[in-house]
């Protein structure tokens, strides 16, 4: 029989950001029961097993300076982190020419690089116009979320080196085509996670460290903490609210409680029957929402060969599923791990893949293999390991890190996080600082802790002082 529970917060999903909310309204003292669907806790956090104890991670894996909030909890859990090896020089190989470099930026030629500037400071200049807590207020909003931002780099770049260079770097952070991306809703990201080089950097970026034994355990270490008041394999199918409480049913257990905290990406909430209906902004939000289509594709190795030749495993090309590639090996060098991302609209260049290429494994295994190959030569061509990690494919998430396409973000605001009724939101896309990152997860699940905690509060005091 379905068994029912009570609780002072029921929160909807086990990823970073529920389980940080959890987390802080348990060590306010106030009950809480977390429902999962998956078999799993992590949400778009996943630790790949490699065996021998090495582990690279499917989904986010990267933390850096600025991302305060994820970087203290790390530590809160006892969990340490390292950076990601950057000794040694970068590949650039365009039009069938390689050539090594240091840095971030590949080697321009002057006219190239002056456009990439110009680009940069005109993108900065207008993002620093866009206020964080409400850019759907910025003066041009309208104008700005009218437009894509491949759009916007199409009309004003002016050589085609650093159209693809900016479309490289954006797509892998977006995980979707910047032609389906809301110009303003990047303006606001680059003003929210510290500026273009502080996303497209390593060192001293948002790529600078990973986590020792992979972020999952971020997740993992907060549910064991939690234990039984995490429900896996409990998908929530209804959510019912009025002015006295909320009733949630799910799979394995129904949970009546004084508030929920729904942290899942918009489009997901689409599963969950909310009654009464979601109110117009926050109901058309979920239903526009895009999800990134981003999978990640690794080669794993005996030894990081690439070290050995002065090389960092770093390279940014014009090949087919290889674009952008990076060391993912763990922070012994072990094993050496190549990593690569790709989408389903099109890789960081635009160029359209075909159907195999999509839909088969072999082919993806052997077009990434042969583009390897080309960066670093034979030894590449043998890996002892291929794995991929594809979002798309996931069962109860349906991508990976989204955005808004032109006009949601100013046709709906602050639909993503205003509380309704009893409900309130979590998740990465509801952060205003590092939104989309894994310290956007933790910081709007301490929000949403916040904002019931106090509510709760204020429910016991008052309830306290009718009792008197």
């Amino acid at each position: 029989m379905m068994s029912e529970q009570r609780a002072d917060v029921v929160v909807i999903g086990a990823g970073v950001s529920g389980l940080t909310a959890a987390r802080r309204l348990t060590q306010a003292d106030h009950s809480v029961v977390v429902l999962e669907a998956d078999s799993r806790v992590g949400g778009r956090t996943v630790n790949l097993d490699l065996g021998n104890g090495v582990i690279t991670e499917g989904g986010g894996q990267w933390v850096g300076p600025g991302q305060d909030r994820v970087l203290a909890l790390i530590d809160e859990l006892g969990l340490r982190t390292f950076d990601t090896f950057v000794d040694g020089k970068s590949i650039y190989l365009r039009n069938g020419r390689a050539r090594r470099y240091d840095g971030t930026i590949p080697p321009l030629r002057p006219h190239v690089l002056a456009d990439y500037a110009q680009a940069q400071l005109r993108l900065e200049r207008m993002a620093r116009s866009v206020p964080l807590e409400a850019p759907w207020t910025a003066r041009k909003a309208r104008e700005w979320d009218a437009t894509t931002f491949g759009g916007w780099l199409d009309a004003h770049t002016f050589t085609e080196e650093t159209r693809q260079l900016f479309t490289l770097a954006f797509t892998v952070a977006n995980s979707e085509d910047l032609h389906s991306t809301s110009l303003l809703q990047q303006l606001f990201r680059i003003a929210a996670c510290g500026g273009i080089d502080h996303i497209v950097n390593i060192t001293g970026g948002s790529q600078e460290s990973r986590v020792v034994g992979g972020t999952q355990e971020i997740a993992r270490r907060m549910a064991d903490d939690l234990g039984s008041q995490v429900v896996l394999g409990s998908p929530v199918s209804a959510v019912t609210y009025d002015e006295q409480e909320v009733l949630v049913r799910s799979a394995r257990v129904d949970v009546r409680a004084q508030r929920a905290i729904v942290a899942m990406a918009p489009p997901d909430v689409e599963r969950i029957r909310i009654t009464p209906d979601l109110p117009v902004r926050r109901a058309m939000l979920q239903r526009r929402w895009a999800s990134g289509s981003e999978s990640k594709l690794f080669a794993v190795y005996d030894r990081p060969f690439w070290r050995e030749q002065g090389l960092n495993g770093q390279a940014v090309t014009d090949l087919p599923v290889a674009s952008y590639v990076v060391d993912n090996s763990p922070p012994d060098g072990s094993v050496g791990i190549l990593l690569t991302f790709v989408g389903t609209a099109s890789s960081g260049y635009g160029q359209n893949w075909s159907d195999a290429l999509l839909d088969d494994p072999q082919v993806r295994r052997d077009a990434f293999l042969a583009d390897l190959t080309t960066i670093f030569g034979p030894q590449a061509a043998h890996p002892t390991t291929y794995l991929e990690k594809t979002w798309s494919h996931e069962p109860w998430i349906s991508g990976c890190v989204g955005s808004r396409p032109p006009g949601l973000l100013t046709q709906y605001t602050d639909a993503d996080r205003r509380p309704v009724g009893r409900i309130h939101w979590a998740g990465t896309e509801t952060a205003i600082v590092n939104q989309g990152y894994l310290d956007g997860a933790v910081s709007a699940g301490e929000r949403a802790a916040d904002e019931v905690g106090r509510l709760l509060e204020t429910t016991t005091i008052t309830s306290a002082r009718s009792k008197s």
